[in-house]
């Protein structure tokens, strides 16, 4: 079960993909791939690095390669996600592939649908229209020495594998061969969070996965999402996410029925 998109961006240069959201929530990841963030409708919390972000109905979020972001929904909200590899628009990101925006959210007059564009032209067209916009609304920064975010990858890539079993940062650190203090305060310089938050985060996602697609009782999910006792997994999906997860999967059921109809 990968949540984080690691690997989108590296199938080749015309890969385009895209899905839709509802209420859904992801902790902080990072991937090669470029990624746009359309809501629709409702509002969305959005990180970007260390700058944050809430994201309203004809906003769209433009993330550039191996920025490290996450986000979550306050309430509810609709939205449509689009990755594809950063040749997919070759001039632009020969342009600008060593920086990123200073501002990664732009204003859509007219909203942008992703899943009509059926050539590779229309795709195209609609990517630079949104390349076009952004240039316009913010300044493009230089990226420095990306070796500190390589890091932080592995730990994502770590926890993506071992993320039902012991995991701690001490763990970590053994197994990628660095100082422990040393990735403790790296994490929570680059990501404004502890390890042990970012884990339970990214638990409590998989979790939601699970809720929706296993026909799993929740002390199993539990258990597969790497809490120990049942209690806690309900204080944490609590806390994260402001339910009980018997809550969120009936929400869920009806979102999904609403969306279908």
């Amino acid at each position: 079960m990968v949540f984080f998109f690691e690997h989108h961006g590296m199938e080749g240069t015309d890969s385009f993909r895209t899905y839709e959201s509802g209420s859904e929530s992801f902790p902080l990841h990072m991937h090669r791939a470029y990624e746009l963030i359309y809501v629709n409708s409702g509002a969305l919390s959005l990180q970007v690095e260390q700058k944050q972000y809430l994201l309203e109905a004809g906003d769209l979020a433009f993330i550039f390669c191996n920025q490290v972001h996450g986000f979550s929904t306050p309430d509810k909200s609709d939205t449509m996600v689009a990755l594809f590899s950063p040749e997919f628009i070759g001039d632009f990101y020969s342009a600008y592939k060593n920086h990123v925006p200073e501002n990664n959210v732009v204003r859509m007059e007219n909203p942008p649908d992703f899943f009509k564009l059926q050539s590779r032209y229309a795709q195209k067209s609609m990517l630079y229209h949104v390349c076009d916009k952004l240039l316009a609304a913010s300044n493009m920064e230089p990226v420095g020495n990306r070796s500190r975010t390589e890091v932080l990858q592995k730990i994502f890539a770590y926890v993506d594998k071992h993320f039902s079993e012991d995991c701690s940062l001490k763990t970590v650190s053994r197994s990628i061969k660095y100082d422990y203090a040393y990735l403790s305060k790296l994490f929570s310089r680059l990501t404004g969070m502890r390890f042990s938050e970012y884990l339970n985060l990214y638990r409590i996602s998989q979790a939601c996965y699970l809720l929706k697609t296993e026909k799993k009782i929740v002390s199993e999910i539990a258990a597969i999402c790497g809490y120990t006792t049942l209690r806690t997994f309900h204080r944490n999906f609590r806390m994260v996410m402001g339910c009980a997860p018997r809550e969120y999967l009936a929400g869920s059921k009806s979102f999904a029925t609403k969306k279908v109809l």
